[in-house]
C-alpha cells in the first residue's frame, strides 16, 4: 500500500488482484478457528471465504472471494495442530503454492464473564516457480462461550504478522498487525457443524487514500477483511467446551426411566402352633413334714 500520485493509475486485471493479495496475505484470509480445543482424537474440516473489499481507481469496490480450506486435530484435550491451502492464491502469478502449517493451544479455561484465552503460531510459505516468500504469525484469542449448551462462541483477538523473507514476489512490511472480532454458531444434535462470521482490522494504524489499490476502511486507515467459514466437526461426539458432556448422554439422562413393577409380597408365614406347656411339678413337702414322716416310721 505504497502511496500514489493524486490521479489514481489504471492497472490490468493481474497486476491489481496480485496487489490485493499482499494485504489479504497478511490478512488471515481464513476464519480464526483456534478460539476453543478440539480435544484429543477429534478433528475438523473448515472452508472459508472473503477477503478485504479493494477497488482499483474510481471502480465501485468489491470484496476479494478468497478461500482457504483447513484440516485440523485434537493432539491433546488442550492443543491442536492444523494445516491449511490457499486456493485462489495457488492459481496466480503462473503458479503459486500457498499454505498454512500451525497448532494452538488452549492455555486458560472461561470462568463466568472471564474469557477461555488460546495462543497460536501460523507458518505461511508462498513457493512459486521463481521466488519464495513466507509469514509468520502469532496469534491470541479472548472468547466466551454463551447459553447453557454453549452453542454460541463469541470471540476477539489479534494477528501478529512477521515476514522475515523478502523477496520480489510479495513486497510486503516487516510486520502487520491486524484485530479481529468474531462469532460462531454450532449447529446439529451433537454440534457437528459450525456457522463463523467474522471481521478483521487489517493494518488499523495506516493511511490508505493515496494507495493505488483503495481499500474500505474507517477513516481510509487500514482495510476491513469480510470472512465466512462452515466448520464440519468429526471424531467422537463433538462438544463446544471440552469438559461439556454429550447432548445425547444428557438426552439419557433427562429421559424418565420406566418404574419397575413392585415386587409380588410374599404370604405371610404361618405361625407355628404353641407348644404344650409342661405340668407343674409336685412340690417338695417341707421339712417339717418329712421329718413327722420319719419319727413315724421309727
Amino acid at each position: 500500500m505504497q502511496p500514489t500520485p493524486r490521479h489514481r493509475r489504471h492497472l490490468s486485471l493481474p497486476t491489481w488482484v496480485v496487489l490485493c493479495l499482499v494485504i489479504a496475505f497478511l490478512g488471515a484470509c481464513s476464519t480464526t478457528h483456534t478460539a476453543r480445543p478440539l480435544g484429543k482424537g477429534k478433528h475438523a474440516a473448515l472452508i472459508s471465504v472473503g477477503g478485504p473489499i479493494v477497488a482499483i481507481g474510481e471502480d465501485t469496490k468489491v470484496p476479494l472471494p478468497l478461500t482457504t480450506l483447513t484440516f485440523k486435530t485434537g493432539l491433546t484435550e488442550r492443543a491442536d495442530f492444523f494445516v491449511g491451502w490457499h486456493v485462489l492464491e495457488t492459481f496466480l502469478n503462473e503458479g503459486n503454492f500457498f499454505f498454512d502449517i500451525g497448532a494452538s493451544y488452549y492455555f486458560l479455561d472461561q470462568r463466568g464473564a472471564l474469557p477461555g484465552l488460546s495462543a497460536a503460531f501460523t507458518l505461511s510459505p508462498l513457493l512459486s516457480r521463481r521466488s519464495g516468500w513466507a509469514s509468520m504469525d502469532f496469534q491470541l484469542t479472548a472468547s466466551w462461550a454463551l447459553g447453557p449448551r454453549e452453542r454460541h462462541l463469541i470471540y476477539l483477538g489479534f494477528h501478529n504478522f512477521v515476514t522475515p523473507v523478502r523477496s520480489q514476489l510479495i513486497p510486503t512490511a516487516p510486520y502487520t498487525f491486524s484485530p479481529y472480532l468474531g462469532a460462531q454458531l454450532r449447529l446439529g444434535p451433537n454440534k457437528e457443524v459450525g456457522l463463523t462470521g467474522e471481521v478483521k482490522w487489517l493494518r488499523p494504524y495506516e493511511n490508505t487514500a493515496g494507495s493505488v489499490v483503495s481499500y474500505l476502511g474507517p477513516g481510509s486507515q487500514g482495510a476491513l477483511s469480510f470472512v465466512g467459514g462452515i466448520t464440519v466437526y468429526m471424531g467422537r461426539k463433538t462438544n463446544q467446551h471440552r469438559n461439556e458432556p454429550n447432548e445425547d448422554e444428557n438426552s439419557a439422562e433427562n429421559e424418565p426411566q420406566a418404574e419397575a413393577p413392585p415386587e409380588a409380597e410374599a404370604p405371610p408365614e404361618a405361625e407355628a402352633p404353641p407348644e404344650a406347656e409342661a405340668p407343674p411339678e409336685a412340690e417338695a413337702p417341707p421339712e417339717a413334714e418329712t421329718k413327722a414322716k420319719e419319727e413315724a416310721t421309727q
